[in-house]
């Protein structure tokens, strides 16, 4: 399976899905309203969305429109699902673990566990990316959003 072609569609899919959350004001329907207002951080996720999702979209759809072979990471092997019973067994530990030990000790474990299972191997940028990334949303969430993620509650 060509996984260039999977990204062009899954690509333009969320291109559309971003532009309909930029565009349409009634998605919101008494939600937590902030100083930011209520779509702020949906808008700020679907720009981000859009940008990714171009990225990896234009790439995979020049490397289609010139005719490359696929590469070794380019193929899908579809033969086996031991990758995926990993991670959902990785998800639903999180989701078990996330109202006991918090999202700044259970999050930071997670990615770096998915990160190690995708293939990572410098270790320097995944663990600064799994510590970093949490505390900026635990912060960024609690202190603009006013939305309180789950904390240590093992006492």
């Amino acid at each position: 399976m060509d996984r260039r072609k999977i990204d062009v569609g899954l690509s333009t899919f969320l291109i559309i899905i971003a532009v309909i959350i930029l565009t349409n004001d009634n998605l919101v329907e008494g939600g937590a309203e902030t100083d930011l207002g209520s779509m702020f951080l949906p808008r700020i996720v679907a720009g981000l969305i859009i940008a990714f999702a171009a990225t990896i979209g234009i790439q995979s759809l020049k490397s289609l429109l010139s005719g490359a072979k696929p590469e070794g990471g380019e193929e899908i092997i579809t033969d086996g699902f031991g990758g995926i019973f990993v991670y959902i067994g990785i998800f639903i530990g999180y989701w078990l673990a996330v109202p006991h030990l918090g999202f700044l000790i259970t999050t930071p474990i997670v990615m770096l566990a998915i990160a190690i299972l995708l293939g990572g191997r410098n270790w320097v940028p995944m663990i600064t990316i799994s510590v970093i990334t949490p505390v900026l949303i635990f912060y960024g969430s609690r202190e603009f959003l006013r939305v309180f993620l789950p904390t240590w509650t093992l006492t």
